[in-house]
């Protein structure tokens, strides 16, 4: 069998999953507990729950609760299962997907999904001005072949598509509630997700209640989720968040300060999670500003970084050195040799490319002591290269606005990949042409997005391979970001709760966790 025909076999497989085997738990429980409360602090909060708009994991990361795609991530976040599709087929040319729509499934209102509500949930993201757009720009159509399939075709093959379907802006949404009022529906969508939206209270709090039209079951027969609610409460200060734990009132602290796990794990009561994620710590530098526009300032910058000294300083030990400017998702390269500490080739690099003394601005967000602590760190290798910098804190909101509007130079931060495919990562960071310019970054490479195309198409996955490694070398080394960590999810939670599991796309397996 060549390369073509297994990749299509195995999706062909994959697709012939039926909904029953989702969650196999064939024994009803009689002591099975469902209900309570499940607090959570956050260090970001959702802009929106319009999944069509945001890029940021305050957003996403809530919405992944509410609104549900055809394909789903499964509970590594690694692979992918049926979701509001219960199975698919390919036609031999890879151009045609038939997609079967899960029987019986409702929006949380109580109306029935219709082949109707898909076609326009997924046509709106085909829209190029979409936050990912670009991850669709291979589909040509998307059409209703009756009231149980929809039929996606694509222009030419596209290997990605299946990951890409499986995105919180692919989610399906009900139509005519979206279309009566976009606004309100950002606040309280209208989805098939485990949970539906209580209360949104901006800068407070995100309470979500278990949906009890959700079409998964539990080992009881039940429809999942077992929790009867989840309270997401932002809270940015890290160091508030570990005391809530240690005191309580918190069921879950994300994101601990990593000087505080150690801490956490020998706390009575409490445990620490080390979960793979697809993410990365990195200072985001906007192109369009002096004097990050000259690639020689950009590397400079890179090669003043002693990975090491953040390695013991801010992380304690967790993660791994990067060398790549995107996280560790499937086609991530160890052949791609990292730019070494070298503060002498710094040096060199800004005295040749002729600085002129414009001040670099490094953000951080109010509230993250970690992110200060880099910042600090940083400013000092910096400067001593013969740049100057200065730190200056805002608000997390103010501070992802700012980055959205390219009123900014450098920002310490995040990104990770929503799927478990390198194409959704890479074409983000660098699609000068999308929405987001490049992940706000301004960056824009002709060879790049060409390598990109290519690839995308290409059924081998030793070839596919090779063009995601050489777009990482000519990406990493042309200086786009400062790459920090490739950081693990740390998050400290109650022994008490069961099935807790940050899964690797980010967001968090909360349908089957349970309070005894």
């Amino acid at each position: 069998m060549n390369s073509r025909n297994k990749l299509l076999g195995a999706f062909t497989a994959l697709a012939s999953i039926v909904s029953g085997l989702l969650f196999a738990g064939q024994a009803t429980s009689a002591d099975l507990h469902r209900g309570g409360t499940l607090t959570m602090g956050r260090p970001d909060e959702p802009l929106t729950l319009d999944p069509f708009i945001p890029s940021d994991n305050g957003s996403i990361f809530a919405i992944a609760q509410v609104c549900e795609p055809l394909i789903l991530a499964d509970k590594t976040g690694m692979g992918l299962e049926p979701g509001l599709a219960s199975s698919w087929t390919i036609s031999p040319d890879g151009l045609t997907y038939v997609f079967a729509l899960r029987d019986g499934v409702v929006f949380s209102d109580g109306k029935p999904v219709t082949a109707e509500d898909v076609v326009f949930s997924l046509t709106k993201q085909m829209d190029p001005s979409a936050s990912f757009g670009f991850a669709f720009e291979p589909v040509k159509a998307i059409e209703k072949t009756d009231d149980k399939h929809v039929t996606i075709t694509l222009k030419t093959p596209y290997v990605p598509i299946l990951s890409a379907l499986s995105l919180y802006a692919a989610s399906i949404v009900q139509k005519a509630a979206y279309e009566a009022s976009p606004e309100a529906f950002g606040l309280k969508p209208v989805c098939t997700g485990p949970f539906t939206v209580q209360a949104y209270d901006r800068g407070s709090q995100l309470v979500l209640a278990a949906n009890p039209k959700y079409w998964a079951k539990g080992e009881d027969g039940k429809p999942l989720p077992y929790l009867g609610k989840v309270v997401m409460k932002y809270m940015p200060d890290g160091n508030a968040r570990v005391l809530g734990l240690k005191n309580g009132d918190l069921d879950v602290a994300l994101q601990l300060p990593l000087s505080q796990a150690a801490s956490v794990k020998a706390t009575a009561g409490l445990a620490l999670e080390e979960a793979p994620s697809y993410a990365l710590d990195y200072i985001y530098l906007n192109h369009a500003k002096k004097p990050i526009d000259d690639k020689r300032i950009r590397l400079a910058l890179n090669y003043a970084t002693n990975h090491d000294a953040l390695m013991k300083a801010v992380y304690f030990g967790f993660g791994e050195v990067p060398n790549s400017f995107t996280p560790k998702v499937n086609y991530w390269s160890a052949n791609v040799k990292a730019i070494p500490y070298d503060p002498d080739k710094a040096a060199a690099l800004v005295k040749e490319a002729n600085y002129d003394g414009t001040p670099i601005e490094l953000i951080v967000s109010s509230g993250n002591s970690s992110h200060r602590q880099t910042a600090s760190i940083l400013q000092a290798a910096w400067q001593k290269a013969g740049l100057k910098v200065n730190i200056v804190q805002y608000e997390g909101a103010t501070a992802s606005a700012m980055v959205r509007k390219g009123e900014y130079q450098a920002r310490v931060g995040l990104i990770s990949s929503d799927i478990n495919d390198s194409d959704e990562i890479a074409t983000l960071q660098t699609e000068f042409a999308g929405s987001t310019h490049a992940f706000f970054s301004w960056y824009k490479n002709d060879e790049v997005t060409a390598l990109l195309n290519q690839a995308r198409g290409e059924l081998d996955t030793t070839k596919r391979a090779a063009f995601y490694e050489k777009v990482q070398g000519i990406v990493y080394n042309d200086g786009y970001n400062v790459p920090l960590n490739f950081v693990p999810f740390i998050n400290g939670y109650k022994t008490k709760i069961e099935n807790w599991q940050n899964i690797a796309v980010g967001w968090w397996w909360l349908k089957t966790t349970r309070i005894p």
